[in-house]
């Protein structure tokens, strides 16, 4: 009888290997998402203080709204004035997890855009 029984030994190794490997993949899905959020309201601060900035220069708001995205980590893309409002663009870079990613894939550096509008302050 016994050499009609299946041999099963090892299987067991084999699905904790598996589980463990799905676990770990989860797991770095997970933090790659908590990173490109917090990138993502990185880059959305740095160009709301830029244009802020820049709405509340007297002169050379573009000037400062560089100087001032540079400071929070971001650089300005773009910036013009539109009916007295200040409006920037500007990246920041993606989180190391994904620029991994983007160069297994032979993807160019990826960032994480944003953009802002600010106006000069009621008097």
């Amino acid at each position: 009888m016994v050499g009609h029984l299946r041999s099963d030994r090892g299987a067991a190794t084999l699905w904790s290997l598996a589980l463990a490997f799905m676990l770990m993949l989860s797991g770095a899905v997970a933090m790659a998402t908590g990173q490109i959020a917090v990138a993502r309201q990185q880059a959305s601060v740095a160009m709301d203080l830029a244009a802020l900035a820049g709405a509340q220069s007297s002169g050379q708001q573009c000037g400062q709204a560089e100087l001032i995205a540079q400071a929070n980590g971001a650089v300005l893309i773009s910036c013009y004035l539109d009916r007295g409002d200040v409006v920037v663009s500007g990246t920041v870079p993606a989180p190391g997890i994904v620029q991994r990613l983007f160069n297994f894939l032979g993807q160019p550096l990826a960032r994480i855009a944003a953009s802002a509008r600010a106006g000069q302050p009621e008097q």
